[in-house]
């Protein structure tokens, strides 16, 4: 004989709002634990160019190249900001295949300040293209950053092409 089963569909309710108390607790928490510094909604703001050409002669070669590149970083903020490192890759294809590299630096950009560094990575020319290596490539940029002690990463995406066209 089955008993108890009038209490079944109160008990499975108080259980969800229960449940459900205590997740937007945790949320509610989860909230008011972060962060809220004026600051770290403001990002620097940064640009990135491709240096180097491939010579006329070369356009329809492929194997190894070296590019140079420029990054310009502007601090909006105003604190300080150090650059710690840039890391590039390409994404999805493009007039080369540009792997994973990273390069270090020590560089402090003053509040409202712009700076720029420079530096050479090496790419591969897959298939030539009719505008060789000087084509567009999509390249992601990872710079690790410091300011008042606090690390963070700003990452952009760039379309890119060397200066002064194809």
């Amino acid at each position: 004989m089955m008993t108890g089963g009038g209490n079944a569909p109160r008990t499975f309710l108080e259980t969800i709002m229960r449940n459900l108390l205590m997740m937007t607790t945790l949320l509610l928490f989860a909230a008011g634990c972060a962060t809220n510094d004026a600051t770290s909604s403001i990002e620097p703001e940064v640009t990135l160019v491709q240096l180097s050409r491939v010579a006329e002669g070369m356009r329809s070669d492929t194997g190894p190249v070296s590019v140079h590149y420029g990054v310009e970083v502007r601090n909006p903020t105003d604190t300080p900001i150090r650059l710690d490192r840039v890391s590039v890759q390409s994404i999805g294809g493009g007039a080369y295949d540009l792997p994973a590299h990273s390069q270090a630096f020590d560089v402090t950009i003053a509040s409202k300040e712009t700076k720029s560094v420079e530096f050479w990575a090496p790419a591969y020319v897959v298939n030539p293209a009719a505008s060789g290596a000087n084509g567009p490539v999509t390249i992601r940029a990872t710079l690790e950053l410091d300011s008042a002690g606090k690390k963070f990463q700003k990452i952009s995406m760039q379309n890119i092409s060397p200066a002064g066209g194809n």
